[in-house]
């Protein structure tokens, strides 16, 4: 540990050589005054938590390793023991273990208690094995490990010892020679040979004997559904859940899931009492230093630990001196307590305990290059368990529970990946509310003195603009005029080079004043958006109260110098820490940033005018460019599907088919040019199946997508009908640019042949080998597990896919040797990939629903990746009973699966831009309602003459237009699909020709043109209809007019009319006549492109905003019962509107 002076204390100690084995003699010399005792070599090998207690790091036998030096480091955070001080050499009394050469079994080292335990002395020839001590083990040196055993228990110790993965063979049950007494033996490779951990079967064990990973993993088969069926975004709920589950399958007093924060200090999150007497530890903190850096990195790679009794005496580990290096226990499951970790559990009242690791993937996947598919790990957690009495767990319980806690370290993942997209939706919202801030009114000045204001961007407890050497204050305790401007000289002259800056503590920071802002101040965010203008956020202190496991800075708590020893208080105090705030958090600084880029842009606009002008036409470019993102990825889509390797189809609404690429042709026997238009059901559906494939088509059409629904079409060939091809398919809903559901798409996996694989199969045994084993390359590749776990078929397919023979496979493991980590025949992306795997195979093997069209990667013998879908469906036998399961691998092209990734991606770009346009609306409504108040003011004056009446009456109906349009920024659908509700409003003629043309003479004074407008007097009327909308396309159509036309030319507004009565109107409304708008101008007219999209014949994408604006314009006014076109009269081209308008009454001119 470090002394007070903050310098490393070293230990150095110096032990007698040892030249033979461990004698009366040796232990004589270890008990001479300057040599080290069991008890003092406890003391100095290491602080372990006090809430787990793990051993830091590997332990090694403490027999004949004659030097020992120990040199123990503080870095300030925590512990960092070196190797050297690990070196021990006992394990628990529950159990023995071997050192054994793994080609011949022959016995290197052994626990002093298998001599009793494996009934090594009542072996034929072993006399000496009566003498107490020594003698016993002495004679089990050399011998060879299987002659202690029945012989079947011998066979399966060496079938073992041929997977490459220990870890997927063990548990195995073995017998000892004499009384058949039952064993659990778990072997481990180590560099000295190989480890072999005996745990006593307890034959009254609810679950009875259990052999292998599969099997283990079968017992928590029940709590990893319930992990798997929890509702997401909860993971306080998860931690409960699984603590619980633990709880049920160990009966451990207490289980408590344990987080390490980012400091590396942990958090007891949750926690489950079986025994309510005892304390509660839910909510304690414990300092990072508790737990060791080499203790975190021993549990990365040995991740469950047991204490069975901390109270009872070790059992030494002996040999005669062939491990001149000693012997390393990390591994060991056996591995004794230490005197330093007694301690620490007789402080809780604890005598055994149970610690699972949690590790999580820290996301640095090497991709395709299987030299580096493992990514890196890190521990999230533990889960701990404490009883109050000794108390052991079965090991393939504990397995199941290791099991457990992996489905618990992916569904943590899920939840951090679900965490982290929240996050980003709460910076959207930020970029949201800077918008909105800026939209009301130029200049930085209103961030503070309207609302909402900069406090309602981060949280904080005051802000502060200073801007042209003024200071305006906002919030509950901001600092006074003279400290900002303190703040602001500081931040200028120490962190000049710096646009902006944070801090929980402007004391600790540096600045010179921070004790005279007292806590009111504590927290700075600053950012300089001109060379002396700046905004600031402060936060004031904040006590952060936590309750702490052991005090963290009492100075009169120090553990012995001489011992690395614990400390025995456990009562929770706080931790008050002051002039400190809470801290910022990322997105906060990022919202923050966002809002300096916006301001250093606005300086540079001043003209308000020309601000708004910018802002509609960037909302029109924002509008224009999403449709074109849609188009671009729908014209690429299209493509890919036509070329696709797998089925793919589309129906509308009126279901017949617009979509059908060359694929599904090849296997319905169907052309594409045959196919588009015919009913979907009716011509193309079999019978059997045309109840569910209507269901589809009409769920989909509502907006819920199905996924792996079977549906089967005819086939024809040449002409003749020819069988069915059988398909699962998924659904999706085809929907336009404003989001409106148009059809159905229908993405199909071709299952016919495996479908005629399964149904002879079942119907004849004896054909099964000739279709499975075929090499019709139609036959998908095809695996299968028995219930033992060991692979048991393996196709030419899969063969083909993997370049692995069936031979190379068969008896294997499938789970470990043939599919795994590290030394598998065919290696998977991660740890958590082999979880995945594991579960959807335990799912099959337990009875649970077929998994279908599961995500499957892993890396052939070529090294390259292979991205398939996975279908698993259990095997039985001819009485139900499941035998294994059947794996089915589909391939999915690639092209298709990016096809997917850039519609969705597309959707999600078009779904943001249709969030800015909403803020746009939102922040536009504001000055118009400033705009309709003047208005409604002005009108209230007396003695307005005619014309100030008529320019207020224009000023209104022009916003009432742009509220139109407004409303229609938000959803354009019911315009373009024709379901727009019309008004039917008394409304005077002359006032829309008034507001129609107020809205085009900016621009056409700016070209030095005439804007005309020509109208009989016996046409100035009041009329019904919607005059918003007529107002609407009249403008649209002088804009378009006035922007083509050249300068110093003219246009002109004419109105002639009535042309035709038409009597479709209800009988308290005057019969409709048609009146028609025209608008001639000079020039060349329009370009093609924009009469073709004027006249319905040609995209508004491909046309710019003029494109998009007469498409508008053409769409209403089919609405109001008209017709719009456009042509070249007599020299002079020509917009002509013909729209229906009942007249009331004929009126007196008014303009």
């Amino acid at each position: 540990m470090a002394s007070e002076s903050g310098k490393v204390l070293a230990l150095s100690r110096d032990l007698p050589a040892a030249a033979g084995p461990m004698d009366t003699t040796e232990r004589e010399e270890r008990d001479r005054p300057g040599s080290l005792t069991a008890a003092e070599l406890d003391g100095i090998t290491g602080i372990e938590s006090e809430l787990f207690g793990d051993d830091p790091e590997p332990e090694y036998c403490k027999y004949n390793t004659g030097h020992i030096r120990e040199e123990i480091g503080f870095d300030g955070r925590y512990l960092n023991f070196t190797p050297a001080s690990q070196r021990l050499g006992q394990i628990q009394s529950f159990g023995c273990l071997l050192l054994v050469e793994e080609s011949s079994f022959k016995i290197i080292a052994l626990s002093v208690n298998a001599v009793e335990m494996l009934e090594i002395c009542s072996l034929p020839g072993r006399t000496g094995c009566s003498l107490p001590g020594r003698a016993g083990w002495e004679e089990a040196i050399g011998l060879d490990a299987r002659v202690l055993f029945k012989a079947t228990s011998a066979q399966t110790m060496e079938k073992a010892c041929n997977a490459t993965d220990l870890n997927v063979v063990c548990p195995i049950l073995v017998s000892t020679h004499k009384s058949a007494s039952p064993f659990y033996a778990i072997m481990r490779r180590a560099d000295e040979g190989l480890m072999i951990d005996f745990e006593p079967l307890k034959l009254d064990s609810q679950y009875g004997p259990v052999t292998g990973a599969l099997a283990s993993h079968k017992l928590s088969a029940q709590a990893v559904a319930r992990l798997k069926s929890l509702p997401v975004g909860d993971v306080r709920l998860l931690c409960n859940t699984v603590v619980e589950e633990i709880a049920e399958m160990t009966g451990y007093d207490r289980i408590m899931v344990y987080k390490f924060h980012e400091d590396e200090h942990g958090e007891v999150l949750a926690e489950f009492l079986n025994n309510r007497e005892i304390e509660s530890f839910l909510g304690l903190h414990y300092p990072a230093t508790d737990i060791p850096v080499m203790a975190r990195r021993t549990f990365i790679e040995n991740r469950v630990r047991m204490i069975v009794d901390a109270k009872a005496a070790g059992v030494d580990v002996v040999h005669k001196g062939g491990l001149q290096q000693g012997l390393g226990l990390a591994l060991c499951t056996l591995r004794n307590v230490r005197g330093c970790h007694r301690e620490y559990m007789s402080n809780m009242c604890t005598q055994a305990s149970l610690v699972l690791a949690i590790t999580v993937s820290t996301g640095d996947s090497g991709g395709q290059d299987k030299g580096r598919s493992e990514p890196g790990r890190r521990l999230w957690g533990l889960v701990v368990c404490h009883h109050c009495s000794p108390c052991m767990v079965p090991y393939p319980t504990r397995s199941a529970c290791e099991f457990l806690v992996q489905v618990f370290a992916v569904q943590l993942m899920k939840e951090m990946d679900l965490a982290n997209q929240l996050k980003a939706k709460h910076a959207l919202k930020m970029q949201t509310l800077l918008c909105d801030m800026l939209m009301r009114e130029p200049g930085p000045v209103a961030l503070v003195t309207k609302s909402p204001n900069i406090c309602d961007l981060v949280q904080c407890d005051g802000a502060a603009l200073l801007y042209n050497g003024r200071v305006w204050r906002v919030g509950s305790t901001p600092p006074t005029e003279l400290q900002v401007l303190s703040i602001a000289e500081w931040l200028m002259t120490d962190h000049a080079d710096s646009t902006g800056f944070s801090t929980d503590s402007l004391l600790n920071a540096g600045y010179p004043h921070g004790e005279e802002l007292g806590e009111a101040v504590c927290g700075l965010l600053a950012v300089k958006f001109s060379d002396k203008d700046f905004l600031m956020w402060f936060r004031a202190h904040t006590a952060k109260s936590v309750r702490w496991g052991g005090e963290k800075h009492d100075a009169s708590d120090m553990d012995d110098q001489t011992k690395m020893h614990p400390r025995t208080s456990f009562k929770a105090f706080l931790e008050i820490v002051y002039m400190r705030s809470h801290p910022w958090e990322d997105v906060e600084m990022d919202a923050v940033h966002s809002l300096q880029l916006i301001l250093r842009s606005a300086q540079q606009e001043h003209d308000e005018v020309k601000r708004r002008q910018l802002m509609l036409a960037r909302v029109a470019e924002l509008r224009l460019q999403s449709v074109d993102e849609i188009n671009q990825v729908a014209n690429e889509t299209v493509r890919i599907i036509e070329t696709a390797t797998v089925p793919i189809l589309g129906v509308n609404r009126s279901g017949q088919v617009n979509g059908w690429n060359m694929q599904i042709a090849k296997l319905t026997g169907i052309p594409v040019d045959e196919v588009m238009g015919r009913l979907f059901l009716q011509d193309l559906v079999a019978d059997e199946s045309k109840g569910e494939a209507q269901r589809l088509l009409v769920s989909s059409l509502q907006g819920h997508e199905e996924a792996d629904v079977e549906i089967r079409l005819k086939v024809w060939r040449n002409g003749v009908p020819s069988g069915v091809l059988i398909m699962l398919v998924n659904s999706c809903a085809n929907r336009d640019i404003h989001n409106q559901i148009v059809g159905v798409c229908l993405v199909g996996q071709d299952i016919t042949t495996q479908r005629i694989v399964m149904d002879r199969y079942i119907r004849c045994e004896g054909d099964y080998r000739t279709i499975v084993h075929s090499p019709n390359p139609l036959i998908p590749p095809i695996f299968g597990m028995d219930e033992y776990g060991f692979c048991s078929e393996w196709n030419i397919g899969m063969s083909r896919l993997t370049g692995l023979g069936r031979a190379d496979v068969l008896g294997r493991l499938l789970l470990g040797e043939v599919f795994g980590l590290e030394m598998a025949m065919l290696m998977l992306r991660d740890e958590d990939a082999m979880t995945e795997l594991e579960i959807v195979v335990n799912c099959a093997m337990e009875g649970h629903e077929d998994t279908t069209n599961h995500p499957f990667s892993f890396f052939g013998r070529d090294g390259k990746i292979q991205d398939v879908l996975l279908t698993v469906n259990k095997r039985t036998d001819v009485d139900g009973r499941i035998t294994g399961v059947f794996c089915f691998i589909h391939s999915m092209n690639r092209e298709v699966q990016e096809a997917l990734k850039a519609q969705v991606a597309a959707e999600a770009a078009a779904q943001a831009r249709l969030g800015q346009l909403d803020l746009s609306r939102e922040s536009l409504r504001s000055p118009l309602d400033g705009l309709s108040f003047i208005r409604l003011s002005l009108q209230r004056l007396p003695n307005l003459s005619p014309d100030q009446a008529q320019l207020l009456e224009t000023a209104g109906a022009l916003e009432e237009q742009m509220r139109t349009i407004i409303t229609d920024m938000g959803d354009l659908s019911p315009v373009e699909e024709g379901f727009l509700d019309v008004q039917r409003v008394e409304f005077n003629l002359v006032s829309v020709l008034n507001a129609s043309l107020s809205q085009a003479s900016g621009a056409a004074i700016a070209k030095g043109q005439q804007l005309l407008c020509s109208v009989p007097g016996s046409l100035k009327v009041r009329v019904f209809g919607d005059p918003i909308r007529l107002q609407q396309v009249l403008a649209t159509c002088l804009r378009t007019a006035v922007e083509f036309t050249p300068p110093t030319g003219w246009v002109e507004l004419r109105m002639d009319g009535p042309l035709l009565t038409v009597s479709d109107f209800p009988a308290d409304v005057p019969a409709a006549e048609l009146f028609r708008f025209t608008i001639a101008h000079c020039g060349d007219g329009l370009p093609g492109p924009l009469v073709q999209v004027l006249v319905g014949r040609g995209g508004a994408a491909a046309t710019g905003l003029q494109g998009m604006a007469l498409r508008l314009c053409r769409r209403l006014v089919h609405l109001l019962g008209g017709e719009i076109g456009y042509a070249f009269e007599s020299g002079q081209c020509v917009f002509r509107v013909d729209v229906k308008l009942s007249v009331k009454h004929k009126a007196e001119a008014t303009a």
